[in-house]
């Protein structure tokens, strides 16, 4: 191990998660985990920012920051560590080659099983159609069955896909499932791969969207694959809202062509004001924050990001690596 590598996080004080992403926690972990040999430093003021990159080899962010030539201000870098999985904006910046760029694939798994359990559980019962009652003062009792037998369409098995197939599973559904590769997984009764999702879409009481944006996945639900969904069928977004056409789903929950959906990512975030969706009827929206744990993330990803440390130093193959080809 070559003594002396520097590491550096970079925490933008704008970021939601910057106060679980402090100095103190940083440095708590670094000491338990990181061992001799680290030279580490934090910062949440930009203009540290290009003094740290001059020297450092490893980078942890959280949050946006200025990554444009990167070549020149960063000559010693190789790895980049994202506190988020969502790396749509480093993926723009054009990272140098060479660079290895990781995220916190996973981190969100323990609230992903417990959110989407919660969310169509609340499509089975009708909570969306019964607070949209509710707000227009009118008694409209409507009551479901168990979602036991019942099937739900899981789009992308990663880990957030993998933890709803098993929290969903375990209450008697039968879950469908489709992802790139199509490999099996042991929560999935029908595993298909690519465009074969299209096909599961008439049997999917049930439509979950855990997908990282992509240029294949940017628009991938639209009025075409809703309209082939059974009527009275729910939507659940847990991936990132551009996958989605919002317009195409709002205008079929105002003409009742589907029963409800629970969308925890919008195409456009913060959503603003006069956004029809805010009025849109059997729709719950939670703004980007379903799967977020402020109790645990920040350990979970700073423990996962220094265990990936230790595999760097030793020159071995790091987790949670995104392949730049394929955006995740």
């Amino acid at each position: 191990m070559a003594p002396g590598l520097r590491i550096h996080a970079q925490v933008n004080p704008a970021s939601p998660q910057a106060a679980e992403f402090d100095a103190a926690r940083w440095g708590r972990l670094l000491a338990e985990m990181a061992g001799p040999g680290v030279v580490a430093t934090h910062a949440t003021d930009p203009a540290a920012f290009d003094a740290a990159l001059a020297e450092a080899e490893v980078l942890f962010l959280c949050g946006p920051a200025a990554l444009h030539d990167l070549p020149r201000r960063a000559p010693r870098l190789r790895w980049i560590s994202y506190s988020s999985a969502g790396v749509e904006w480093l993926l723009k910046a054009g990272l140098p080659p060479g660079v290895t760029l990781t995220n916190a694939s996973g981190t969100h798994v323990p609230k992903a099983a417990e959110y989407s359990l919660a969310a169509v559980l609340m499509l089975n019962n009708f909570i969306p159609a019964l607070v949209t009652a509710q707000r227009a003062h009118r008694w409209a009792p409507r009551s479901g069955g168990t979602v036991a037998g019942k099937r739900v369409l899981i789009l992308g098995m990663g880990a957030l896909g993998g933890a709803a197939a098993d929290a969903l599973a375990a209450q008697g559904m039968v879950v469908l499932g489709n992802s790139q590769s199509g490999r099996p997984h042991p929560s999935v009764m029908e595993m298909t791969r690519g465009e074969g999702f299209r096909a599961q879409l008439p049997r999917a009481e049930f439509l979950l969207i855990a997908l990282p944006l992509t240029p294949a996945t940017h628009g991938l639900i639209g009025r075409a694959e809703l309209d082939l969904l059974p009527p009275q069928a729910g939507v659940v977004n847990i991936g990132r809202g551009e996958i989605l056409d919002a317009d195409a789903l709002a205008a079929k929950l105002r003409d009742g062509s589907l029963g409800g959906a629970v969308l925890d990512t919008l195409p456009r975030e913060p959503l603003p004001a006069d956004s029809p969706l805010w009025d849109t009827p059997n729709l719950i929206i939670t703004p980007h924050c379903g799967l977020y744990d402020p109790t645990a993330y920040a350990e979970r990803c700073l423990r996962a990001f220094f265990a990936n440390l230790s595999r760097f130093r030793g020159g071995e193959a790091l987790h949670q690596v995104v392949c730049l080809d394929r955006g995740y």
